[in-house]
C-alpha cells in the first residue's frame, strides 16, 4: 500500500522518492534482499515492515528485526538506509515541526535537512555499531539530541549575529554624523579666518543651532524683535550655502 503525502515539505517529498524507489518495478525483490534474514524473510513486502515497525512497540522482536536491517545494510546499504529512514521518517517530521514553532529564525528546509543528515550520520556512529538492543530508542534518542542542539545553537548564532549588526550600524551613523561635524568645524573656521564670515555671524549660529536659543530669547538679549533676529539667521544660511558652493 503506497504512502499518503501528508503534506509537501521536503521530508515528506523524500519519503515519496524513497518509498517508490523501494517498491517500484526496477527494484530488488523482497524475498530476494530478506532471503538470508530470518526475522525480515517474514514480511513479503517492503510496505508491511514498514507499517509493522512503525506501528509496533520498540520491543525484542523489532530489536531483531533492526539487528538483521544493520545485517543486510554491508551488503546492500543504499537499501537498509533508505529503508531505516521510511521507518523514522515520522518522528523526523515531528521534530522539524517542533523546532520550526520554537525557533523561528530558521527555515523548514535547512531543519528538515539538518535532521536528515544528523540522522544518517549517527546511523554510521561507533554507538550504533555496537549496539545490539534497543535500535529504535537510541536512533530517536541520538537523532533529537544532536538535531536540538544544533538549532539552539544556530538560533543563538543568529541572534548574536543581529546584535552585531545592529552595533555596527549604530557605529557606522556615529562615524558618519563625526566626520560630517569635522567638516563643518573646518568650513567655518575656513571662513572666519578668509573674513567671510564675522565672529558676530559665528555667535548667532552657534546660538542657534547648538545652544538652541529661540528668536524670542535672543531678541531678549539683543533688545531686538524676534522676526529681525529670525530674518537676520536667514540671510546667515543663505550666505553659507553661497560660501559652500
Amino acid at each position: 500500500m503506497p504512502l499518503e503525502i501528508q503534506c509537501h515539505c521536503t521530508l515528506c517529498n523524500i519519503e515519496a522518492k524513497l518509498f517508490s524507489a523501494l517498491t517500484g518495478p526496477e527494484s530488488r525483490p523482497v524475498s530476494e534482499l530478506f532471503s538470508a534474514f530470518p526475522a525480515l524473510h517474514g514480511h513479503s513486502t517492503v510496505s508491511d515492515l514498514l507499517f509493522h515497525l512503525r506501528a509496533s512497540p520498540a520491543d525484542a522482536a523489532n530489536d531483531n528485526l533492526f539487528h538483521e536491517i544493520f545485517a543486510l545494510r554491508e551488503a546492500n546499504p543504499a537499501f537498509a538506509e533508505s529503508l531505516l529512514v521510511l521507518v523514522f521518517l515520522p518522528m523526523l517530521h515531528r521534530a522539524v515541526r517542533l523546532i520550526t514553532r520554537q525557533q523561528e529564525s530558521l527555515t523548514e528546509e535547512d531543519i528538515a535537512q539538518q535532521v536528515l543528515f544528523f540522522f544518517l550520520l549517527f546511523l554510521h556512529s561507533p554507538e550504533m555499531g555496537t549496539r545490539r538492543s534497543h535500535f529504535a530508542f537510541a536512533i530517536a534518542r541520538g537523532v533529537k539530541r544532536h538535531i536540538f542542539e544544533w538549532a539552539k545553537q544556530e538560533s543563538t548564532n543568529a541572534a548574536l549575529l543581529d546584535h552585531a549588526n545592529g552595533e555596527a550600524s549604530v557605529f557606522v551613523e556615529l562615524e558618519d554624523s563625526f566626520e560630517r561635524f569635522a567638516q563643518l568645524r573646518h568650513f567655518l573656521h575656513r571662513c572666519v579666518t578668509n573674513g567671510k564670515l564675522a565672529d558676530s555671524e559665528l555667535d548667532l549660529l552657534i546660538q542657534f543651532k547648538l545652544d538652541g536659543n529661540t528668536g524670542e530669547e535672543m531678541a531678549v538679549l539683543n533688545g531686538s524683535s524676534s522676526n529681525a533676529v529670525r530674518q537676520r539667521f536667514k540671510r546667515l544660511l543663505a550666505k553659507l550655502r553661497r560660501l559652500a558652493r
